[in-house]
């Protein structure tokens, strides 16, 4: 039966409502400038009334709930176009450095430095026998591998240093993992009783944000519970978490999985491994994608190593095919300084050394042409196979005469390194002896691949650099084929290399080619190939950051606080709590009335 009491029980709820009600405004426009926090709505709904006739009598005002304005696909939208953005924007940062790396204008980097280089050759042809021009042709060689080092050195370096910054994101990663493990425990805990733990779920929320940043993250939180009574766009994740980076389960509930690194075999660089509680590992390196882990890693991995292969290419690529027409100066001993096996077929190795013919060709003291004798190469041979065909009694010259031929004068071995040398008698005599090919656009490069007359030391960009002998006395540099003043042959074959179309081949010292063409050509196609990439990453950070920015807008619009709104809801509330404090105020005065009229 409805009492003057339940009229006043009816003021103190409405109190009661408002202060709440307040409460949770004052709660929104206190964390207004926290971007992680999500306005919070107090749901009012009226009590149990009591049945009576004629009507139910109403008994006040209660809160039922207070949740937060979330809606669960907005939000996932902005954690995937935030993968996205921060994706691109680390890879745009990251080519900006590379193609610094290659400042092929105003005279400076590799192109222009192979320029000087070749112009050297051409300057050293006019006049073979000049120490000033060998000496000078020595510099800029020395000035031009010493870019191609330098600019290898610090690629690698940027790798390295993305290699050292996944470390860290990977520990990021699992620092957070671990953290919205703990959280999920405590909104179970909070959540048992049927409350909405929103501040914590918010902290989860900020955690998720922060680690798309870092990977691409698939979450799971159960069956979505939509409530448009309460707002259109309140759309809340269910009881259940499962986080999974890579396919594979980061975080179950209360349970983490941590991710690890370990060195890949064979390599500086590290990969990324799953663990599970037993400790067994599983790469899943592979299968990481987006935020900043998945751009260091296509970088690193990728679009840097494409980098890194094609300047390796092109300087082994410049000593091999140098090395091979450098072979053609006569010389007192050629000694190969790569590893080989004597039984090894030809086309069994890793040497890129094709089909064909060359000439060794041996010169007395006066520089003529005393014995030659034409090497036929085919991929079935060994190399034991090929230092027999030099050591063979031949009669080349076809006359008869059993001490002119190139076995009289040569032998050569292939134990463990290939060998030509004069024989025993002929040492110090004069003679020398010289290694040509027959056909330049198909050469078998023998010579160059086993690097047994050099001009080049090294095999890469790593270590490309001027033969030590001649970096020490630049005057042995040899421009001449056939050991006589004047002769030009070497120089002149040399200058016509950089019009050549050679064969590129990735990485070095595989068979695998990767491109035919001129140096400078392939050169300018690598180079171009950097800034064409920067160009792309630059077009697709601005159109994600836009991307992102819209979905932000929308996000914010749904959950963020709004002041006036805010504001509006304060006066509202307080209104409603000075309302009730009237009815209470009222009810006591009927009370006091009631007092007086027993007196």
């Amino acid at each position: 039966m409805a009492s003057i009491f339940n009229a006043l029980n009816i003021g103190y709820s409405g109190l009661k409502t408002s202060q709440v009600a307040i409460d949770t405004t004052g709660h929104n426009i206190a964390n207004a400038q926290n971007p992680d926090y999500t306005r919070q709505r107090v749901v009012i709904s009226p009590n149990t009334p009591l049945h009576t006739t004629p009507g139910d009598i109403g008994l006040g005002a209660k809160i039922t709930e207070i949740v937060r304005i979330h809606d669960e696909f907005v939000y996932k939208r902005l954690k995937s176009s935030s993968t996205d953005n921060e994706f691109n924007q680390f890879r745009r940062e990251v080519m900006d450095e590379v193609s610094s790396y290659f400042p092929e204008i105003e005279k400076n980097g590799i192109y222009n430095g192979m320029q000087e280089y070749f112009n050297a050759w051409n300057d050293f042809s006019k006049n073979t026998d000049d120490s000033a021009l060998k000496i000078n042709l020595a510099q800029q060689t020395r000035t031009f591998t010493s870019t191609i080092r330098q600019t290898r050195e610090q690629i690698n370096g940027l790798q390295k240093s993305l290699d050292d910054q996944l470390k860290t994101a990977v520990d990021e990663i699992n620092r957070m993992g671990r953290q919205i493990a703990e959280i999920n425990v405590r909104i179970n805990s909070s959540e048992a009783g049927g409350d909405h733990a929103n501040d914590l779920r918010d902290q989860r929320d900020k955690l998720e944000l922060a680690l798309s940043k870092l990977v691409d993250i698939a979450v799971s939180k159960g069956d979505l519970q939509p409530d448009t009574t309460i707002d259109r766009h309140r759309i809340e994740s269910g009881d259940a978490y499962h986080l999974s980076i890579g396919g594979s389960s980061f975080v179950d509930g209360s349970t983490f999985h941590p991710l690890v690194l370990d060195k890949r075999e064979g390599s500086q660089f590290s990969d990324i491994y799953y663990q599970r509680q037993d400790y067994e590992k599983f790469d899943i390196t592979g299968f990481i994608h987006g935020g900043k882990v998945g751009a260091i890693l296509s970088l690193r991995d990728g679009d840097i190593q494409q980098v890194v292969d094609e300047l390796d290419s092109y300087a082994s690529s410049m000593i091999l095919y140098t090395n091979n027409r450098y072979a053609a100066h006569a010389t007192t001993a050629m000694n190969g300084n790569v590893p080989i096996e004597g039984a090894q077929r030809v086309d069994q190795s890793d040497l890129p050394i094709g089909e064909g013919s060359f000439h060794i060709k041996v010169y007395d003291i006066d520089g003529e042409e005393v014995a030659s004798r034409k090497i036929d190469l085919n991929g079935s041979m060994t190399f034991d196979d090929i230092a027999a065909a030099i050591n063979s009694d031949i009669d080349d010259n076809a006359d008869n005469v059993n001490d002119n031929d190139v076995d009289d004068f040569l032998e050569a071995s292939a134990n463990g390194k290939f060998i030509i040398g004069l024989k025993q008698g002929f040492e110090g005599q004069g003679y020398t002896f010289a290694i040509e090919e027959d056909d330049q656009e198909n050469p078998t490069l023998f010579a160059g691949a086993l690097g047994l007359q050099r001009f080049f030391d090294g095999e890469s960009a790593r270590n490309i650099k001027l033969d030590r002998t001649l970096d020490d006395n630049p005057t042995k540099i040899g421009g001449n084929a056939a050991p006589v003043a004047g002769d030009n042959g070497v120089a002149n074959s040399m200058l016509e290399l950089q019009y050549d179309k050679i064969a590129f081949y990735m990485p070095s010292g595989s068979k695998e080619l990767y491109a035919e063409d001129t140096l400078s050509g392939f050169f300018r196609m690598s180079a171009t190939g950097v800034a064409e990439k920067t160009a792309s990453v630059h077009s697709a950070a601005e159109t994600s950051e836009a991307l992102l920015n819209a979905v932000i807008d929308e996000f914010d619009s749904i959950s963020k606080v709004d002041m006036d709104e805010e504001l509006t809801n304060l006066m509202k509330y307080q209104t409603g709590y000075s309302a009730s404090a009237k009815v209470i105020t009222t009810i006591d005065q009927m009370i006091q009335t009631l007092l007086n009229i027993k007196q």
